[in-house]
């Protein structure tokens, strides 16, 4: 398979449907068509409306402040993030309209916006305002070269962007899940630590991964003390799907040591992914979570953040870490499956699967959802 061609036909009943096709995970045209088709079309978490954005005058200064500004990047897409003079929190793409030179770099508090590269200077709604020396430039309107404007939304602390101006809104991506979490009070959270990891394996193989609970019992056996794996399933939704993982009882006798004890809270925890790369998990206490971002076609970055409250605290630090400790652990262990599939994914023996009915429809509901981004071109084959 190669150019723009990709045909993904998933069959949407789960017992008749066959696995991705390995090529899908190990080709890398296939990553460039799903930035253009998915990554810049859906909805990608960049921050938070606690976004620390450097200091003035000694003073710590978020992008809740108008002038505030923070810079990131969406899957190799360079964006800003400001609070303009209005006090609107806005998004554009990073790139100077003259020479794609930075138009702002890392974070600060600033009035206007000047390009790293050639000065040309932009209000903080995106006007382009200053052009040194173009004299002598004909047919140029000043008016059409402003920052290019991307869609801009939060829910509670969290901000999105979206590069589609047709794409469903965010209320649409995330469903229920407001309503689900509406008792957890989201006021006053702070970011307690950020740990990155690189993962040699293609994004999607990290992502089914964590759809499904399948291997709990062959891979994570600390995780497999603390839940009960009969009791594990997953329920879907348009865009997003819910893990439902209860924490197992304290028998009589048992006396094995637990991270998570029944009725501390872990029962009514929530945990979600949102298509295509958002894991958002929500404990009673904090908050934590994880954007895959494809670095290539076989390494990925997962970008892990814990959110607590009062969170420099030194109880709260003690907590932190533990829950941290705990999830580095896991965290560990599926790095090691995935990898070792991402090499499995290469052999000239395997090209697809089966699905398990009971374990991994969370899999098979994100594949759908591929194949409707994608689009059936030609060059893949069909499903049954």
């Amino acid at each position: 398979m190669g150019g723009n061609h990709v045909n993904l036909r998933m069959n949407e009943r789960v017992e008749c449907a066959q696995t991705l096709p390995s090529r899908f995970y190990t080709d890398s045209h296939v990553l460039e068509l799903e930035k253009e088709r998915i990554f810049r079309r859906t909805w990608q978490l960049v921050g938070t409306l606690s976004q620390p954005c450097g200091e003035l005058n000694g003073v710590a200064r978020t992008i809740a402040e108008p002038g505030a500004f923070f810079t990131a990047d969406v899957v190799g897409e360079p964006v800003v993030v400001v609070r303009d003079a209005g006090g609107v929190l806005q998004a554009f793409s990073n790139v100077c309209r003259h020479r794609a030179g930075p138009i702002a770099q890392g974070s600060g508090c600033r009035n206007v916006f000047q390009c790293a590269y050639h000065g040309w200077t932009y209000t903080l709604d995106g006007r382009l305002i200053g052009t040194p020396e173009v004299d002598g430039m004909e047919f140029f309107d000043r008016s059409a070269m402003g920052m290019v404007p991307l869609r801009c939304e939060t829910w509670r602390q969290f901000i999105f962007l979206n590069f589609d101006a047709q794409a469903p809104a965010l209320s649409e991506f995330l469903g229920n899940i407001p309503e689900l979490a509406a008792a957890f009070p989201f006021e006053g959270i702070q970011l307690a630590e950020r740990r990155d990891y690189m993962v040699n394996c293609n994004w999607k193989v990290y992502v089914d991964n964590y759809l499904e609970g399948y291997h709990i019992p062959i891979v994570h056996p600390g995780l497999m003390k603390e839940i009960d794996y009969p009791k594990y399933r997953t329920e879907t939704f348009r865009y997003h799907s819910q893990q439902l993982g209860p924490v197992k009882e304290v028998r009589p006798g048992d006396t094995a040591e637990r991270v998570y004890k029944p009725g501390t809270g872990l029962p009514e925890a929530l945990y979600f992914w949102i298509f295509p790369n958002l894991m958002l998990n929500i404990y009673p206490d904090n908050i934590q979570t994880n954007v895959i971002v494809p670095l290539s076609h076989e390494k990925t970055l997962t970008i892990f953040e814990w959110y607590f409250h009062d969170a420099k605290s030194e109880k709260v630090k003690e907590r932190a870490a533990k829950a941290i400790g705990f999830s580095e652990t896991v965290q560990q262990e599926d790095m090691h499956i995935c990898e070792a599939v991402q090499r499995g994914l290469q052999s000239a023996t395997y090209d697809r699967g089966r699905y398990s009915v009971k374990r991994e429809n969370g899999v098979h509901h994100f594949h759908v959802l591929l194949s409707e981004f994608l689009g059936a071109d030609s060059g893949a084959g069909s499903q049954p």
